[in-house]
């Protein structure tokens, strides 16, 4: 996402009366004062930085088998219902729609994995339900508190070059042999070469600052496959720009419930709730920052903002997409002076807008979305230089992560190994202290998880 890398400047988290905060160094003593025109000015910011995830989710999600005219329809409306929860409830300018990783991810779990897409959406919901639980518990703060930054640091690496790899392959940059051998595909001509073409726009776009550079590659790369003969526009010449939006039907609802005594299902779920709960929270703190000193009159919005969120991701689950989460994008719009539930709302109300232009958005090839996701996946992969390098009973159980995660593409298992690589360092280096009650407790179910599942 083109704000990532805001989102990692966070400030230090404290603990006071009432449980998690933000840390500032200049307090303000006057509210801020709010503007409609502004709040609405704010959310359409946001809007254009974001609005790439409807031509980018559907072709991420199509790859697990599921309807990509029906994705469509259902990404917009995981949107619009989990962007109306976050103003309705947290009333904050936060927009919240599918996240990049969490939809890799579903189509990992859909296709390498083993399960069918709808066993992974019934572990999407339940994840959901559990984090709704945990966000309505203490609980919630105390996992906020004692998770090792280091695992999420390296998590959020795998997951963007995981990310890079799904571009890679979408776009034919990257293709595998008869034998499983990966190699570089044609680059001279179609897919391939306009992959390559976006790819070089994109970078000098992020190169020289430019808003909505994901957006616009996007929008540019699709332009010049029209030519390349890459870009297919039969859909908009046989239904025109406007159209009733596609039915939800194929994929809303679909949950298969019969997985559940599957001890791999529940380790993918465990795998998502740590991604939504860490992604949640990631974006929430430099969402916060970027408020700057405004930012203690919205703070205490933090609990029902969690709440917000994993609600959200029921809602997503319900209508057929993988994870909601609150978009670092909504940085945008902030900084342009959105401080209330009326930016999220009016980023909610021109997606809706947008459905009636589904035949547009399906324009667009996954080549000219490859270069967003490398990009995507290079920004997230910044995270580690949060780590410590000098500890290696930190670095190393990361490195571990990452590693398994980009070779397999399977983050369950990466997240397993390097966890109880982390107490296994801790203890030998005899760093016991550092080990807490909650790494303790998740390193037995990981451990539990590599012994029982194959």
């Amino acid at each position: 996402m083109s704000d990532y890398q805001d989102a990692q400047k966070v400030t230090p988290l404290a603990e006071d009366g009432a449980g998690i905060s933000i840390v500032l160094a200049k307090e303000q003593q006057e509210s801020p004062k709010i503007s409609l025109s502004v709040e609405i000015s704010a959310g359409l910011t946001t809007f254009l930085s974001m609005a790439y995830v409807m031509s980018v989710n559907p072709i991420i999600l199509s790859g697990a088998g599921m309807d990509i005219q029906a994705l469509f329809t259902a990404t917009v409306l995981g949107v619009i219902l989990a962007t109306v929860l976050m103003a309705a409830i947290a009333k904050l300018p936060f927009a919240v729609a599918p996240g990049m990783g969490l939809n890799a991810f579903f189509v990992v779990i859909a296709t390498t994995m083993g399960f069918t897409w709808q066993q992974a959406l019934t572990a999407v919901l339940i994840s959901g339900i559990l984090f709704v639980a945990i966000s309505f518990s203490p609980l919630r703060e105390k996992v906020i508190r004692e998770v090792p930054k280091s695992l999420q640091h390296a998590v959020a690496a795998g997951i963007g070059i995981m990310i890079a790899h799904i571009g890679l392959f979408n776009a034919k940059i990257a293709v595998t042999s008869p034998i499983g051998q990966y190699s570089l595909g044609v680059l001279t001509q179609g897919p391939g070469l306009l992959a390559i073409i976006g790819l070089a726009i994109t970078g000098i776009l992020l190169a020289l600052r430019i808003k909505f550079a994901l957006l616009l590659g996007i929008i540019i790369t699709t332009l010049i496959g029209i030519p390349l003969g890459v870009t297919d526009t039969s859909l908009v010449a046989q239904k025109g720009f406007i159209s009733a939006p596609a039915s939800i039907a194929p994929i809303a609802f679909h949950f298969d419930f019969s997985i559940l005594t599957s001890w791999t299902f529940w380790g993918i779920v465990f795998t998502l709730l740590f991604m939504e709960v860490f992604d949640g929270l990631a974006g929430f703190i430099g969402l916060f920052t970027v408020m700057g000193s405004d930012s203690k009159f919205y703070r205490p919005r933090l609990g029902k903002a969690f709440i917000a969120d994993s609600l959200g991701v029921v809602a997503g689950a319900c209508v057929g997409v993988s994870p909601n989460t609150t978009y670092a994008e909504s940085g945008s719009g902030i900084a342009n002076g959105g401080r209330t539930g009326i930016t999220a709302l009016t980023v909610a109300v021109l997606f809706a807008l947008c459905l009636l232009f589904s035949n547009l958005f399906l324009t667009v090839p996954s080549s000219a979305v490859a270069p967003a996701l490398i990009m995507v996946g290079l920004l997230m992969t910044t995270s580690l230089q949060e780590l410590n390098f000098s500890d290696i009973t930190e670095t190393f159980p990361a490195f571990v992560i990452v590693v398994v995660i980009a070779f397999t593409l399977r983050i369950s298992d990466g997240l397993a190994l390097g966890w109880i690589l982390f107490i296994i360092m801790k203890l030998l280096a005899r760093k016991r202290e550092e080990l807490t009650t909650t790494v303790w407790v998740v390193g037995a179910i990981f451990l539990l998880k590599i012994i029982l599942v194959d």
